[in-house]
């Protein structure tokens, strides 16, 4: 993945530091490469005969660790530079505004994604046996959260062109197509994988976020904001206040003092969560937050 540059809001670096998962992955791949280098000079290729991604014995063989193992081997050293610039680049935004588990499970799905796609187009083709390795997979499905979720940031392409990378998703989708048609491999680089891993990302997006998912296809990537998330949850709960009225305009009966502060202590927390949503997503919620929730919506 050779062609990010800085993101931006504004064309700036959003964030600079390291998150948790993020730092995990660049240590993990940082481990694995300096293995890599080290076991060349003893047994050449000793680490890419085992762990690479070859569809022949990935799917025929079911050796399945290869589908993981793949996306934390690179083959140079500016092929991993590049993938780890950007992870950190645009993964460390994505994993601050989901958090370090749903960041990291999309990660590997993503890289997932690349794989299954690679194998099935080739597995029946003569690169069968070619060996595939890297993190682009995942990378482009990062690249695809981070258009869906930042849509008016700018990005360089090439390092030169300013972009804005809801349109930078869609040119690098296009170009992963156009360069996959001729083949899985072709210039040595897996375009079938960077396709695979940002159809896997969108999948992902659908069914995990979907208002996320729905965002990018009514405004090419626009990002929700967190009001109208508030006010889509908002919308799906009826509750009934304390001190609702019925028909005839009598209050409902045990709706006294306790009863309306009780109901205010509830409200509140509902308010609480919801604020909670608007800044961090529904993925952010714990399991006795989300109970809350459901109990509010069913009266």
């Amino acid at each position: 993945m050779r062609n990010f540059g800085p993101p931006g809001g504004r064309m700036a670096f959003g964030g600079m530091g390291l998150t948790p998962g993020v730092k995990l992955l660049l240590i993990a791949n940082g481990v694995m490469f300096v293995l890599q280098s080290i076991l060349r000079s003893i047994q050449p290729d000793l680490l890419e005969s085992l762990l690479t991604f070859i569809p022949q014995k990935a799917i025929n063989s079911l050796q399945i660790w290869r589908f993981f193992t793949y996306m934390f081997l690179h083959g140079s050293f500016i092929h991993i530079l590049f993938n780890m610039l950007g992870v950190w680049m645009f993964g460390t935004q994505i994993e601050r505004r989901w958090g370090m588990r749903t960041f990291l499970i999309y990660y590997i799905v993503c890289g997932l994604g690349g794989a299954v796609t690679y194998g099935l187009f080739n597995l029946a083709g003569a690169s069968a046996g070619t060996q595939m390795l890297g993190a682009s997979g995942a990378l482009y499905g990062i690249l695809l959260a981070y258009g869906m979720t930042f849509p008016n940031s700018v990005i360089l392409v090439m390092m030169i062109f300013p972009m804005k990378a809801k349109y930078a998703v869609i040119a690098f989708g296009v170009m992963a197509l156009m360069n996959s048609t001729g083949g899985g491999n072709g210039g040595n680089i897996a375009h079938l994988a960077h396709l695979g891993g940002m159809i896997a990302g969108f999948i992902f997006l659908k069914v995990t976020i979907p208002s996320l998912s729905a965002g990018m296809g009514s405004s090419l990537g626009g990002d929700i904001s967190g009001a109208w998330r508030r006010w889509q949850t908002k919308r799906k709960m009826k509750i009934v206040r304390p001190s609702a009225k019925t028909d005839s305009g009598q209050a409902k009966p045990g709706n006294g003092s306790a009863g309306t502060a009780k109901g205010r202590g509830k409200r509140s927390e509902i308010d609480t969560i919801l604020d909670k949503i608007s800044r961090e997503g529904l993925q952010s919620l714990s399991d006795e937050e989300q109970e809350i929730l459901r109990r509010a919506g069913r009266k």
